[in-house]
């Protein structure tokens, strides 16, 4: 027997002197119902808890992958700025007019 049985065949055995039966029932329900949503909610944030762990860890499997491509790219978009100067001085150009662009309503 689960804790819910035990807690039903204990309260049909139990004999009280109340008023108004209805009530008392519906309360006992209402506790028992709370406990049951409390167990699903538990259930739920588990299975949840462990769906999310599997990108992280698909992630931590490729960081080597992942780092080797940012890494790549990043060298291959800086380095060509080292050797050429009118390539460097077109994206500096470039890089400033967006952040005037952007930032226009605070300059003026």
């Amino acid at each position: 027997m689960n804790e819910i049985e035990v807690l039903v065949q204990k309260e049909k055995e139990a004999s009280y002197n109340q008023s108004n039966k209805d009530l008392f029932t519906f309360y006992t329900l209402t506790l028992i119902n709370q406990e049951e949503s409390q167990g699903r909610l538990k259930n739920k944030l588990i299975s949840f808890l462990l769906i999310s762990m599997v990108p992280g860890l698909v992630v931590m499997l490729n960081v080597e992958n992942i780092t080797n491509f940012v890494l790549n790219l990043v060298l291959n978009l800086s380095l060509p700025l080292l050797y050429n100067t009118s390539y460097s001085f077109l994206v500096c150009i470039f890089i400033s007019g967006f952040v005037l662009l952007f930032k226009r309503k605070s300059f003026f």
